[in-house]
This record gives C-alpha cells, sequence and structure tokens, in this order.
C-alpha cells in the first residue's frame, strides 16, 4: 500500500509540477496549482461548447491526452477512455460534461438585434449589459446583451427581472439584413464573454463555464495517471455532452459499458456569501471539495457518504456535504442514466457564481478534489465496493 502511494505521487509530480523557465520566473506563483494545470483551465473554460455544441472542447481534450490514451467517441460525441487495473472489476465510471451554458439564436430583428432562447438554467440578471460571442459558421462576432437605462424606467420595472426570451443582444448591426450578411443565422450558440483572471495573489480564479470544465480538467489529468499507474479495479472516464440542455452527467452511450459505481466530478453551489441567510449556508469556497449528498437527481447513500468521508480523513483532506432541495431536470429515467443503474455520487469543486458570465473557483479546492478522487481510485477495490452496497 505504501508502495502504491509512492508511484501515483511520483505520477502527480511528473505531471503536475510547474515547469521552469523565464516565463514562469516574471510571472507571480499560481499558487497551490501548478502553472501547467492553470494553463489548461484557462484554454477550456475560455474556449466555448454548448449543450450538443461541444467540438473545440474534444479537440482540446484530445490533444491534452495525446496517444497515450485510447478514446472512443459515442454517437452523441461523448468521449470515453477505458484503464484496466490489476484485478477485472469493480468497474468504475467517473463522468465530467462538457457542455456550458449558453443561447441560442432565434430570432433577428427588422434592426438588427438577436433574440434568443437559453441553454440550460440562466438567472437573465447575470448577463444583462455583458458582452457575449455569437458563433456563425465563419467567424465570431461580438455583441452586447441590451439593458434600458434606468431612466427610461418605472420603479416597478427597475425591480423586474426580464425574461429571457425578452433579450436583446446588439451586435452592432443596422438591420435584419446587415446581421446576415456577417453571418449570423437562427440556431447559432451565443456565450458569454469572459477572462482568466486570478483575484489580487489569492488562491481564487475568475472565468466563465468553470460548469464543468473543472471536472474535465480533473479527469485529464487522472485519465494521464491511470494509464500508468497500478489501480485495484477497472476505470471508464466520460466527458460527455449536453447535460445542460437535458441528459444527466453519467448518460453515456456504450453497451459494453456496465459499471458496479459511479463518481460525477463535478462543480458545487456555495452558500458563502453576505446574501445568503444562515439557515441555507452549507458549502464555502475554500473548504475542501464537497460531496453531493442530495440534489434531485443524486441521493448519496450512507454507506457511501461513510467510506468516501474515511478516505478523506486518511488523506487529511477536508470534506464538506451539500444537499440542494431541487426537482431532478435531467432525463433521470432508470433506463436512460448510470446514476439510477449503479450505485452513485458526486464529488464537487465550489463555485461561486454559477450558470452567470464568472465565477469563481479556489484552486486549493481544484487540487483537494483531485488528491481525494486518486485516493478514492487506490483503494476502491471489491472490498471497499461491499462496504459502500452492503453486497455479500
Amino acid at each position: 500500500m505504501k508502495r502504491t502511494s509512492f508511484v501515483i505521487g511520483l505520477g502527480l509530480c511528473a505531471l503536475l509540477c510547474p515547469a521552469t523557465g523565464i516565463a514562469d520566473a516574471q510571472s507571480p506563483s499560481p499558487g497551490p496549482a501548478d502553472t501547467q494545470t492553470i494553463h489548461l483551465l484557462e484554454s477550456l473554460t475560455l474556449a466555448q461548447g454548448t449543450s450538443g455544441n461541444e467540438g473545440d472542447i474534444r479537440s482540446i481534450i484530445r490533444a491534452q491526452l495525446g496517444t497515450s490514451v485510447q478514446l472512443e467517441e459515442t454517437a452523441a460525441g461523448d468521449l470515453v477512455a477505458k484503464f484496466p487495473g490489476t484485478k477485472p472489476g469493480p468497474v468504475i465510471l467517473l463522468s465530467s460534461h462538457m457542455d456550458e451554458v449558453g443561447f441560442q439564436v432565434r430570432a433577428i430583428t427588422p434592426d438588427g438585434f438577436l433574440r434568443v432562447v437559453p441553454l440550460g438554467n440562466w438567472y437573465a440578471g447575470a448577463i444583462l449589459d455583458h458582452l457575449v460571442t455569437v458563433h456563425t459558421a465563419q467567424s465570431a462576432v461580438t455583441g452586447v446583451v441590451a439593458v434600458r437605462p434606468p431612466h427610461l424606467m418605472t420603479a416597478q420595472e427597475k425591480l423586474e427581472v426580464p425574461d429571457i426570451t425578452q433579450l436583446l443582444i446588439d451586435i452592432g448591426a443596422s438591420s435584419a439584413d446587415e446581421a446576415r450578411r456577417w453571418g449570423i443565422r437562427l440556431g447559432d450558440r451565443v456565450t458569454p464573454q469572459s477572462s482568466f483572471i486570478r483575484l489580487g495573489i489569492s488562491d481564487r480564479y475568475v472565468s466563465k463555464a468553470w460548469d464543468n470544465r473543472v471536472g474535465c480538467t480533473i479527469l485529464v489529468q487522472l485519465a494521464h495517471l491511470l494509464a500508468n499507474t497500478p489501480h485495484p479495479n477497472t476505470v471508464y472516464i466520460a466527458w460527455t455532452t449536453s447535460e445542460e440542455f437535458g441528459r444527466t452527467n453519467a448518460t453515456v452511450e456504450l453497451p459494453q459499458l456496465k459499471p458496479d459505481f459511479v463518481l460525477v466530478v463535478e462543480v458545487g453551489i456555495t452558500t458563502d456569501t453576505p446574501d445568503v441567510s444562515a439557515s441555507q449556508q452549507q458549502e464555502r469556497l475554500g473548504g475542501g471539495p464537497t460531496l453531493d449528498l442530495y440534489d434531485g437527481s443524486i441521493s448519496t447513500t450512507p454507506e457511501i457518504r461513510d467510506w468516501i468521508a474515511r478516505q478523506a480523513s486518511d488523506s487529511g483532506i477536508p470534506l464538506q456535504y451539500t444537499t440542494i432541495s431541487q426537482e431532478g431536470d435531467g432525463v433521470g429515467t432508470q433506463n436512460s442514466s448510470y446514476l439510477f443503474r449503479a450505485p452513485s455520487t458526486a464529488l464537487l469543486v465550489p463555485l461561486r457564481y454559477a450558470h452567470a458570465p464568472h465565477g469563481v473557483i479556489d484552486m486549493r479546492d481544484f487540487v483537494n478534489t483531485r488528491q481525494l478522487l486518486l485516493q478514492l481510485m487506490e483503494h476502491l477495490n471489491t472490498a471497499a465496493l461491499r462496504q459502500m452496497t452492503e453486497v455479500e
């Protein structure tokens, strides 16, 4: 056991320790994460990949994995890799979705504005007056989400948030014909423009699409390690599509895949800002990875909770818990998702300002979540599965 831990530690260092060079020497330390991780997170979060349109994300993941990892692509666009272990079972599925929330052009007004429909769960107030990119077949067109000046609003209107379908995107065109000449077509995808920024000299970073490029990044790095490190199980890693628009995170169209345990790697929803009541506060930024106990789709059993908690304690990693009372909004049926066909849970990296143009994560949470996932894969053997499922 000690030897296996040492091997994993060496693999992690070889993969994640920052490279040296002039550029690194002139830049401030990235904090608990290495420069290579920061660059990958920046690349993935700033790339465009709305539901059903994840091609850019697939390309980045393929390039990161290179030829050392064999990938299978499903008809739905999921990427799946298999990593045989020292024994054929248990079979573990790790899953993260590639898509982000965004919009789709539904109409062009006579004076050249765009109307959109949401792809995913949006609060309209989060996108007002933000820059967006309209992704056409030829190019990327910048626009701004229109907002009425307060001078033209009544007192009541200032208290109201417009419906998403009433939003207007101003791309600078003066007519519908001009917008079409610029390549705008109905059905074009729209994403917020964002920047990847470190907040001061803290361990916290701002970007769009942390949901769920954080999970994608962790699984890319884990794939490198599993390809070269012994583990007591068979692991499938899946980067999935269209989760924000109806598919559950662990839905993979791969007939031969029959997992014994499913673990989704996702972002959590922090409740640590001053505008959240004390009775609602559960998950906080910088508090470590979070175990999803209940969210309308996942209900983690006490046995799974206790086994993961022991692994976190043995590793010296803080573990948080979250419960979100909401109805499942995916295609959650027993025939469509592995979440409902095998023991399942989700490990979350805390995120502030989810489903908005700019979110915030703490790199300490990212690193601790990645390390806990490594601990789980090292120890999730047949005996551990029995403990979690009470199967004799």
